[in-house]
């Protein structure tokens, strides 16, 4: 084999490994929508009780070194967090919505590692309580706009979740929950488009729990070695060029 195919192949192989490395995912959802319908039709979103915690946030974080970054908000906020290190970086995003509601909400999630650097992004758009009319129907919904993993150990998710709730104690039902899921295994996301969730108020006016978030992580294995098939399509490829030159 000439040296400069040699060297074209040696170069090959080292940015196959540098690929194999890398670990990507990233979730962005848009059109969040929260209605209410039947009984009585209305819900209300406490907004700046002293007697609840915030109930949007934003967090991300690096593991190796250890970097990490969080802030708290309450739901139509714009928060946003991120960190970085070398060519590593987790984001989370959330936008504002002018009245304060969640409806145009749009949040997003990402993570990119290399090198072995690990890392996690978290967007929490709503965690927390409801109150729901007397035997109303409340209604979330939302677009997954991009939903994507790739690499040895990576996964993104985007969920809604409505549960009957006393403050204390949290009764949650797969029926009352949607999720949008994809791992390193399973990189191409073919379920809908758009996830809805519903609770029904059974009686009289009452508190609901409601979950909407989206995370994604991703880890990147140093000295990871390309697989052989990769190796022989490389070699092969390469192989073909350095002939044609060769017959040039």
């Amino acid at each position: 084999m000439p040296n400069t195919l040699k060297w074209a192949v040696g170069a090959a192989l080292i940015a196959a490994s540098q690929l194999a490395m890398a670990g990507l995912a990233q979730v962005q959802i848009s059109n969040l929508t929260l209605s209410a319908s039947g009984g009585a039709g209305w819900y209300w979103l406490p907004k700046g009780a002293t007697w609840l915690s915030p109930t949007a946030g934003a967090a991300t974080g690096l593991i190796a070194p250890s970097f990490d970054d969080s802030v708290a908000g309450w739901h139509g906020d714009a928060l946003a967090s991120s960190v970085t290190d070398g060519t590593s970086v987790a984001q989370a995003q959330l936008t504002s919505e002018t009245s304060g509601g969640l409806n145009g909400v749009t949040a997003q999630a990402s993570v990119a590692t290399t090198g072995g650097q690990s890392g996690w992004a978290f967007a929490q758009v709503f965690d927390g309580q409801i109150m729901v009319g007397s035997n109303t129907t409340i209604t979330l919904s939302e677009t997954i706009d991009n939903i994507f993993a790739s690499g040895p150990t990576t996964q993104a998710n985007a969920y809604i979740e409505l549960c009957t709730t006393d403050f204390t104690t949290d009764i949650c039902s797969p029926l009352n929950f949607a999720e949008a899921f994809v791992d390193g295994n399973s990189p191409a996301y073919s379920g809908p488009n758009v996830l809805t969730a519903s609770w029904t108020n059974p009686g009289s006016t009452t508190w609901a729990k409601m979950h909407i978030g989206l995370t994604a992580s991703a880890d990147s294995l140093a000295n990871t070695i390309p697989e052989p098939a990769s190796i022989a399509l490389v070699v092969t490829g390469l192989a073909g060029i350095g002939f044609s030159r060769r017959r040039a």
